[in-house]
């Protein structure tokens, strides 16, 4: 084959996509196409499973599917494999992998109670110290669900636990405390500021008392804070007549760069760079990570944090009337 013909046929092929959607002009994006292989590759190994229960590769075959579904959240639907896998082989080499899988399985149904029962026995069996990456790293995927979900007793338990596991971790330690004092903030007052905005204008969190306020951290070289802006907007744009005011926190290095963003953007809502407002919101919220974002009630109570993509507007919907 040629190359002009190659290139005609790898183009062709790339606006292909899963299931039987019609061809378009706009070309698949890499992500778009690894996300579509992957799925294959994830469906191709539950058959081959099926088939094949008691082949030499069998843990090989649902290592590579439960890391794949853990990579992309599939966890509701490879819940099945993941207790097949438990019960057939309960102490096997991929266990773990499978116990994230029924931890999270459960906590994107919402069963948050029965996640919590699964995380715990997920932790009881780690007995490494080697193994205090793997544990914080999934502890923290687990209670950022819970906490976006509102389960916040959750979260706090999953830290608690964490902290008790590994007892002699300097790191583990700081980061549990610092969540910990930070998912204490829910049902109290929210520190109370005084700062100055990118504009130069003075804002007080006690003047937007009667509203919702929500106070985004944030960063323009954040990715997944530039992915969430979209959804932001779109919050904005539906609750602002009805209550809705929005304070961002920028953590850039330099104002002028948050300056700049808000204008391309055409940002509407408050702006405050934080190394230059006056007043440190990232040590008054306890922010340790971003995104992070703070739901404030128009009695100045903390009532969610990190509400994000469907989460956020469901929160919204539910407190404020959509604009028209």
């Amino acid at each position: 084959m040629n190359a002009h013909r190659f290139a005609t046929v790898l183009i062709a092929s790339s606006t292909l996509v899963a299931g039987a959607r019609a061809q378009t002009a706009a070309p698949e994006s890499a992500a778009a196409i690894q996300n579509r292989n992957d799925r294959t590759l994830v469906r191709e190994l539950g058959e081959y499973l099926i088939k094949n229960p008691q082949a030499q590769d069998r843990d090989q075959a649902y290592a590579t599917l439960f890391n794949k579904a853990i990579e992309h959240d599939w966890f509701a639907e490879n819940l099945e494999a993941a207790e097949h896998y438990l019960k057939e082989s309960p102490e096997g080499p991929v266990k773990p992998l499978a116990q994230v899988i029924t931890v999270m399985g459960r906590a994107k149904a919402g069963r948050y109670a029965e996640a919590l029962e699964r995380y715990q026995e997920l932790m009881q069996g780690l007995t490494l110290a080697e193994q205090e990456e793997f544990a914080s790293s999934f502890s923290e995927t687990f209670a950022a669900a819970a906490v976006a979900s509102g389960e916040i007793a959750t979260a706090a338990q999953v830290y608690r636990t964490l902290a008790a596991k590994f007892p002699e971790s300097a790191a583990v330690k700081q980061r549990t405390d610092a969540e910990l004092a930070r998912l204490a903030l829910v049902g109290g007052p929210a520190p109370n500021f005084e700062a100055t905005d990118v504009d130069g204008k003075t804002v007080r969190l006690a003047d937007l008392r009667g509203k919702y306020v929500l106070v985004d951290f944030w960063a323009t070289w954040s990715t997944p804070n530039l992915a969430e802006l979209p959804r932001l907007q779109e919050a904005y744009r539906k609750y602002h007549a009805g209550g809705l005011e929005i304070v961002g926190v920028s953590l850039d290095d330099t104002r002028s760069a948050v300056v700049d963003f808000v204008k391309a953007r055409k940002i509407p809502w408050t702006q405050l760079h934080n190394a230059t407002a006056g007043a440190d919101l990232v040590e008054a919220f306890g922010v340790a990570s971003i995104p992070a974002t703070y739901l404030v009630d128009p009695q100045g109570t903390v009532v969610r944090l990190d509400l994000r993509g469907g989460a956020l507007d469901e929160a919204l919907a539910a407190a404020i009337k959509p604009a028209g």
